[in-house]
């Protein structure tokens, strides 16, 4: 099979030449954005590289400007900004080389203003009071903002939402500077920028993360408001800072102590001190413990607490170019560390709990271990830890643990190690616990940890699973309805979610964007209603204004969240229940680890729904349904387990065959994916293609394109690089034949240039030529005669089929072949082994043209729904050859600005926490 696809695989040709009198605008909008503030106790000279790591950090967020302030011992300001990207501009700008007591920094994404210089932040203003500033989000007021603001007396200088915000917050600072008499005490100051602060929540509207600075006091105000927002404290240099930045990442590079800010709340703080303070009233609910309740500048009580993430999470290995490569190839060790929750932990943790009941020393290292674990000070951890692997308790469990776990004593690479035999969510921790050297003491006691912290999180999460259960429960019992709500990757998760649970428990989940909900349901909602949020980061803003009007609504509904972060707003704030995916930090825009994840979670929860369902006798089944009924789901059961190899065969497999096919479409401008049973895959896969390679590609159930979407078949007008180079060839073959005929017939080089110039006309605009001499005229006609000049543009159209191994769907998937490649379509097919859509898919429609064809053959499992997780793989690295190729291609040819990478594409952030 892999020497058929080779063969077909034909190299791509260069682009026509003499194209120097063609110019083709870009139009570069923004993409990503995020916000640091960074303050150390005296001048550093390091601190402008610094600021290149804090913005080059956010460079995966998306850009289309950079800009960092400086402030050292005096108040100068020194503001540096442009139009492009953190890893260009900290040179050119000549941020590396700046130093400084306090940085303010920020990576736009454009929302107001156009991608200028000038809209670029951060803002410096002196209106009525000196301060400096930016943020990140949308606020939807501010052109009204800007007339109230000139009106005011203030002097705006650009479009930017960010220049306002910072002029309001001046606003409000001066006026209460007023009333306090203009107080020199640095602290009366800093409680006139407090309250400030909270005055300008009333005039602002939308949602932004903001970081401002008084260069007087020299303090910095970092405010969460509908944005993501960190807050960490360390040391540089010997010297305490404070940092904070829209992104988590950014933060760890620096420090692992991290406060993570709640939304309506800011921090107020300097090198070695912060304080939390409401921005507005505000009302926190959490499981289990008391409610807290705060007036607008009320301080809250806040602790830093130490991260359980590591830089080294967030990095790019060796081995791969791009981030997005690297997390696909991590979706097998992803997907395998959740499916271990669903087992009840790993053999070696399970191993190591009984190794440690039947010495009676659990009970004590469990209490060690939360002593240490809980410390929020590195340095005592690790000396605590030191001290328990010199005890003499410790050293019998370790006799016994050399003779009882032998497997650990032969692992003689600690790589090897931390990935076979740590799987908690405190694995980086004790990574950082055992320290470089390899001493197989600290490795065992690591491990019992490990193996305690693990268990601790597999009761946590059955814990979780049983609330979901139970909720389900009510919402089945009472005839009631649930809807899975998410944007994007998510909401593709929620389709093939809705499927798992339709097919496996029988039970109806209405899968749907935020907006149409809105529209939809919003109003026919009724109590014992279950909501299913879904958020890779848990702050994406169109599902919080969701779960905010359901609240308003004062139903008595139930609401979950599936988050990859439970510490979120969707995961503390908005909902009653939060459930990890477990799929670790994820740097490359395009979303591919959380969708794996997102997708085995919905498997495992179809089980246990249809588990509890059996067991609650929801159905009313007779005893041998019920039978019948239990074996499907050991079935089920067994294949959850085997979805990681799954994943990893798939890609060991279908690599050279992804390659060959990418090749061949990657400069098509547009495609479509047919799926049969499983559109949400087909549209997650669209999505990535149109997020990475920046080609129109649309996904959808098969049989739903002969409705209308087959019109692009044949003759149409979307046309790509592949197009106009065949139609740049062709005009240059009728323009060689001008100059040669012209030649020959005697024409002067003016009247063949005449003739040219008619050709243009006619080709573009059908216009007929008055100005050329007869000859000439004749000469033209000639040329034209017979000539079909748009026949050159016309090339098959690429569509992807993805199918399941079922009869029915093969078969709808071979009529759907068959209907649109005699229509002028290219075939490539993602399924498992099937000679019958081999066949229609490789035999060529008509006789001496060209057709395009591919088949990525899938592991066998004879499952369809095991299709939707080797599919979606396929699909991405598809997505990824894709992206890499056409980059380098558009790269070769000197297009700037083309927007087109796999990691960091174009329009598109991470986390999007604008309107």
């Amino acid at each position: 099979m892999k020497r058929i696809l080779r063969n077909y695989n034909q190299a791509l040709g260069k682009l026509a030449s003499k194209l120097e009198n063609i110019r083709i605008p870009l139009f570069v909008p923004g993409l990503g954005c995020g916000v640091l503030g960074l303050a150390l106790p005296k001048v550093s000279v390091d601190m402008g590289k610094y600021a290149s790591r804090l913005l080059r950090a956010l460079e995966y967020r998306g850009f289309d400007s950079t800009g960092a302030a400086f402030q050292g011992d005096d108040q100068n300001i020194i503001l540096l900004k442009d139009v492009g990207a953190p890893s260009t501009l900290v040179k050119t700008l000549g941020i590396e080389k700046q130093s400084g007591k306090l940085f303010c920094g920020q990576v736009r994404w454009a929302t107001f203003g156009a991608v200028t210089k000038q809209n670029a932040q951060p803002h410096e203003v002196k209106c009525k009071r000196h301060l400096y500033g930016a943020h990140n989000g949308n606020i939807t007021n501010t052109n009204d903002l800007k007339i109230w603001l000139t009106a005011e007396g203030h002097t705006i200088l650009s479009d930017n939402d960010g220049e306002m915000l910072v002029h309001s917050v001046e606003h409000f600072f001066d006026i209460e500077m007023d009333k306090a008499g203009n107080p020199e005490d640095p602290e009366l100051r800093k409680a006139c920028m407090r309250r400030a602060v909270v005055n300008t929540a009333s005039r602002i509207v939308g949602s932004y993360a903001a970081v401002i600075t008084d260069p007087v006091t020299q303090t910095m105000w970092a405010i969460k408001a509908g944005s993501s927002l960190y807050f960490g404290h360390g040391e540089l240099e010997g010297m305490s800072f404070g940092l904070a930045s829209s992104d988590l990442t950014a933060v760890l590079r620096f420090t692992k102590m991290v406060v993570n800010l709640r939304e309506g709340e800011f921090i107020e703080f300097d090198s070695s001190y912060y304080q939390v303070y409401a921005q507005k009233a505000l009302h926190f609910i959490s499981v289990g413990k008391a409610d807290e309740n705060y007036a607008p500048g009320d301080p809250i009580p806040t602790k830093a607490a130490l991260s359980k993430l590591r830089a080294e999470d967030v990095e790019l290995q060796p081995e791969f170019d791009y981030f997005m490569e690297q997390e696909i190839y991590a979706e097998p060790e992803s997907v395998g560390k959740l499916v271990k929750l669903f087992q009840g932990g790993s053999n070696s943790g399970r191993r190591m709990l009984e190794l440690m009941d039947s010495e009676n020393i659990h009970e004590h290292l469990t209490e060690k271990m939360r002593e240490i674990l809980d410390s929020t000070d590195p340095d005592k951890a690790k000396a605590s830890f030191d001290s328990l692997i010199d005890s003499g308790e410790f050293a019998s469990f370790f006799e016994i643990a050399r003779s009882s776990y032998q497997a650990i004593f032969d692992v003689v690479v600690r790589e090897d190690f931390e990935q076979k035999y740590l799987f908690s969510a405190d694995k980086n921790t004790l990574i950082d616990l055992i320290g470089e050297e390899f001493d197989i003491r600290r490795m065992i006691l690591a491990k019992a940890f490990d193996s305690l912290s693990e268990m601790d999180s597999v009761q946590e999460f059955e814990m979780k699973v049983r609330e979901f259960l139970q909720k389900m429960k009510i919402t089945l019992q009472k005839n009631r309805i649930a809807y899975s709500i998410a944007c994007g990757t998510s909401y593709h998760a929620t389709k093939v979610g809705s499927l798992f649970f339709n097919e496996i428990a029988g039970v109806e989940i209405i899968p749907i964007l935020p907006g149409d909900f809105r529209g939809e349901y919003s109003h026919s909602m009724k109590d014992h209603d279950f909501i299913i949020g879904v958020s890779q980061s848990g702050e994406t803003k169109d599902l919080i204004d969701i779960f905010n009007d359901i609240t308003e609504r004062k139903l008595d509904v139930s609401k979950a969240v599936l988050v990859n972060n439970v510490n979120s707003t969707l995961g503390i704030e908005k909902s009653d229940l939060a459930i990890p995916i477990y799929c670790g930090p994820e740097t490359a825009v395009p979303a591919t680890k959380s969708f794996m994840n997102q997708i085995a979670l919905f498997y495992y929860l179809a089980i246990r729904t249809a588990r509890m369902k059996l067991e609650e006798g929801i159905d009313g089944l007779n005893e041998e349904q019920i039978k019948e009924k239990y074996s499907q789901l050991e079935y089920r059961n067994q294949t959850l387990l085997q979805i990681p190899s799954l994943i990893r065969e798939t890609l060991e497999n279908t690599s050279d065959v992804i390659d060959s096919i990418a090749a061949k479409i990657y400069m098509e401008p547009s495609l479509h994916i047919l799926a049969t049973k499983i559109s949400g895959v087909a549209m997650e896969g669209a999505l990535k293609i149109r997020e990475t390679v920046l080609n129109h590609a649309e996904g959808r159930e098969a049989s739903e394109f002969k409705h209308g979407p087959n019109t692009i078949l044949g003759k149409n007008t979307v046309y790509g690089f592949k197009h106009v180079r065949r139609f740049v060839r062709s005009l240059r073959e009728i323009m060689d034949f001008i100059d040669t005929e012209g030649n020959h017939r005697g024409l002067p080089p003016q009247k063949i240039r005449e003739v040219n110039a008619a050709l243009m006309d006619h080709v573009f605009y059908r216009n007929r030529p008055f100005n050329l001499s007869p000859d000439a005229e004749k000469l033209f006609h000639d040329a034209i005669h017979n000539r079909d000049f748009y026949a050159t543009l016309d090339r098959n159209y690429p569509l992807i089929y993805v199918t399941g191994p079922d009869a029915k769907d093969v078969n709808l998937t071979v009529s759907q072949i068959n209907t649109h490649k005699i229509r002028g379509a290219d075939t490539f097919v993602i399924a498992e082994e099937d000679e019958h859509l081999l066949r229609n898919a490789s035999s060529i429609p008509r006789e001496g043209q060209y057709y395009g064809w591919g088949y990525v053959m899938l592991p066998r499992t004879g499952d369809s729904l095991l299709t939707c997780f080797s599919a979606t793989v396929v699909l991405q690295l598809l997505a990824f050859r894709m992206s890499v190729r056409k980059m380098s291609r558009l790269d070769r040819l000197g297009m700037m600005d083309h927007g087109v990478h796999p990691d960091v594409p174009k329009n598109v952030s991470k986390s999007i926490t604008v309107d």
